[in-house]
């Protein structure tokens, strides 16, 4: 009996098992279970699964199914019966439930499909695959072009962005971007898309229209402008781009600005408590002027700011100088004071940014420069605060003492 049991129940641990495991893999999703008549269909995006004749008497239906207007299958079904075919790599079932008598007979069917979320388009659809209405696939064809390849630096280029659609669908929740090139600055935008915007089949429309400077010589390949689209039955479509064209620019390269700072510590051991002076000189190496210089001094904890030149100003706690310009060779001289707060060894670092005046569109410079290591050492009255506690109480106590005696004495011979 025993035994009975424990098979009994083995069964039913593996029938529940099938059940959890295979369940989740071989779900399906109904789209449809319901009649239709014969020569009406059913449509799955751009496949109609089309009803031929129903046979009530015989408990038979046959099918087609087709892709747009292109037969794929034909298959006869009895009741409860089933076949299959694949959209998008999903697999889609029919299955014949019943057949049924009318003034038009009708068939009972029902669809399912593996994964639901490749569906945009579905329903019952009078007179079949001939009176369906089928989505069709945009194709957005972006051309950039440019008045002119070869031009002088410091010359200015037009660039001209257009997109045809060339697909036979229409293409809706259509969005362009496009990238300015480096090394040219914009100087006026004539048409700009933007946001959605659809094109039509056929039709072709300007999206942008500007002109760029360019800053220097060289050649450079324009940014592709890219697209993003829908067809109208919503179907999103992978991002196109257009082409990329070169424009050569001649002429001799920019005047760059090349700046430097020095840092000097006026003397490179003080005692803790002191005070020293630093001095800064930002030079430009280059040959053109350099334009938004600034230069930030970072002091490490150790080391608090005490004072300085009057063009040093205090920018969010962090000491300041900041240049509008500074020309071909030219230099500037600045001076502080630090105190030094505890004893170590402690650099002084100061970061400096800047951009070159004849080359506005280049990236702005970053650079630090940092002192030889200031030495801090023991104040002049440190040994005080590293003796003992009692090295001073008692004393103290024995002074008090004594003078708290004395004044007993003196008070007792007065009487």
């Amino acid at each position: 009996m025993e035994f009975k049991k424990m098979i009994v129940c083995l069964l039913l641990i593996a029938a529940l098992s099938s059940v959890v495991f295979a369940g989740p893999a071989s779900a399906k999703s109904v789209l449809y279970e319901g009649d239709i008549q014969a020569g009406d269909g059913y449509q799955i995006n751009n496949h109609v699964i089309d009803v031929a004749d129903v046979f009530p008497e015989n408990e038979y239906a046959s099918f087609y199914v087709y892709e747009k207007d292109t037969e794929l299958m034909d298959k006869g079904l009895d009741i409860n019966d089933t076949f299959t075919f694949e959209i998008d790599n999903e697999e889609v079932e029919v299955k014949l439930l019943d057949t049924k008598t009318g003034t038009l007979p009708r068939a009972e069917i029902a669809i399912t499909i593996t994964d639901d979320d490749i569906v945009n388009t579905k329903g019952v659809v009078d007179g079949g695959h001939e009176k369906a209405e089928f989505s069709g696939t945009p194709v957005i064809e972006i051309t950039k072009s440019v008045s002119s390849t070869t031009i002088q630096a410091g010359d200015s280029v037009t660039v001209t962005v257009r997109a045809e659609n060339k697909g036979d669908d229409d293409a809706t929740d259509l969005r362009f971007s496009n990238n300015l090139p480096e090394k040219f600055i914009l100087e006026e935008t004539f048409v700009s898309q933007s946001g959605e915007m659809t094109l039509d089949v056929g039709e072709s429309q300007q999206i942008f229209v500007y002109r760029i400077k360019s800053t220097e010589p060289g050649t450079f390949t324009l940014k592709p402008a890219t697209a993003t689209f829908s067809n109208n039955a919503g179907v999103d479509f992978p991002q196109t781009s257009s082409n990329t064209p070169t424009i050569t620019v001649e002429g001799e390269p920019a005047a760059m600005a090349d700046v430097e700072v020095l840092a000097e510590l006026q003397e490179p051991v003080i005692p803790r408590g002191e005070s020293t002076e630093v001095t800064l000189l930002i030079k430009n190496n280059g040959e053109g002027d350099a334009e938004d210089v600034s230069v930030k001094i970072q002091l490490p904890d150790g080391l608090e700011y005490e004072s300085g030149d009057s063009d040093i100003e205090i920018i969010g706690g962090t000491p300041t100088i900041y240049l509008q310009t500074l020309g071909v060779q030219q230099e500037k001289e600045f001076t502080f004071n630090v105190k030094a707060e505890e004893m170590g060894n402690y650099p002084v670092t100061t970061s400096y940014s800047y951009t070159s005046a004849e080359d506005p569109e280049s990236e702005k410079i970053n650079s630090e420069t940092t002192t030889d290591a200031l030495e801090v050492t023991e104040g002049k009255f440190d040994f005080l605060f590293e003796q003992p506690l009692y090295v001073y109480i008692v004393p103290l106590v024995i002074i008090l003492g004594a003078a708290a005696w004395i004044y007993y004495r003196r008070q007792q011979y007065r009487f």
